[in-house]
């Protein structure tokens, strides 16, 4: 009865120590993945950030139209949802290329 529960409770140590390590190595990586059609999203983001000019809408020029018009309302608020997420990742990686470039 000890060495069995001795036994689990080295098991569930060993395996802290190893998940432990798992996540040091995992959250240290930076993984950057961009698909062609990121990448033109990104470019888009890129052009309206230049802009010198006070865009009032940016989303609805990242928006592809003609998708909406087939969607319901559901999935028209995914995707109004997840465009805003990238847009917003996107121009935080624009910030930060600009003041890495800056300095």
């Amino acid at each position: 009865m000890k060495n069995d529960l001795l036994k689990t409770l080295a098991m569930k140590a060993k395996n802290r120590m190893i998940n432990k390590n798992l996540r040091d190595t995992y959250s240290n990586a930076n993984i950057k993945i961009i698909s062609t059609n990121d990448q033109a999203f990104y470019d888009k983001v890129k052009e309206i950030v230049s802009n010198d000019e006070y865009i009032l809408n940016p989303l609805q020029r990242l928006m592809d139209q003609d998708k909406m018009l087939k969607m319901d309302a559901r999935a028209k608020e995914r995707y109004l949802l997840e465009t805003i997420e990238k847009y917003q990742k996107a121009k935080i990686m624009i910030e930060r290329e600009n003041r890495k470039y800056n300095l």
